[in-house]
């Protein structure tokens, strides 16, 4: 779950904890001259950074997180990122997406995707070779997790939270690495 509603879901007490905790980390920013705000808040990131809640224990946030600075590499920070000659894509998580059936979430570090191409990842009894049915990305401001209508792409590249849709993805693991193969020896490469 996201801090956002695991705060919202909080009894005062605790609302009341949190955003003591906000202020003094905010007034530690500000005396070093640094203006902040929750992520979700935030109107303007040129000039004021994002506070994204995360906990140690439990790991909620840590999603936000990953998908807050997902989101910097395709907004705010995409003039910046260098591109390597490597593909770097990692799998974050695997579910069941009603009208897609089993996708994977992905995280394309560097690189370039386009539906049709062949990618190889890590399963449960070994390898799955499989073609790329669908790159999907979120409406804008939405999350991967939300449930909704997804944009289609037909190529995407790094860096980039994706959602991919392909056939034999029910036994993907997720923190493996996906390898995008053009040839037979590439793909053999891959699997082993």
């Amino acid at each position: 779950m996201n801090s956002r509603d695991t705060l919202e879901k909080q009894q005062s007490l605790a609302i009341n904890h949190f955003e003591a905790q906000l202020s003094k980390a905010k007034l530690a920013f500000a005396e070093i001259g640094l203006n902040t705000n929750l992520y979700w808040l935030n109107e303007s990131v040129e000039d004021t950074l994002s506070l994204v809640p995360t906990s140690a224990i439990t790991g909620e946030g840590l999603s936000d997180l990953m998908m807050y600075l997902c989101r910097m590499g395709q907004t705010t920070e995409r003039e910046k990122l260098e591109e390597k000659d490597t593909f770097e894509c990692t799998v974050l998580e695997v579910k069941v997406i009603e009208g897609h059936g089993t996708t994977i979430d992905v995280v394309l570090v560097n690189g370039l995707l386009k539906v049709g191409d062949t990618i190889v990842i890590s399963g449960m009894t070994g390898p799955i070779v499989t073609n790329i049915r669908g790159l999907l990305t979120p409406q804008p401001m939405k999350e991967l997790r939300v449930k909704g209508e997804y944009v289609h792409h037909q190529k995407i590249k790094g860096a980039m939270g994706i959602k991919i849709s392909a056939p034999n993805l029910d036994s993907a693991i997720a923190g493996s690495e996906l390898f995008k193969c053009v040839n037979e020896h590439e793909v053999e490469e891959a699997k082993e």
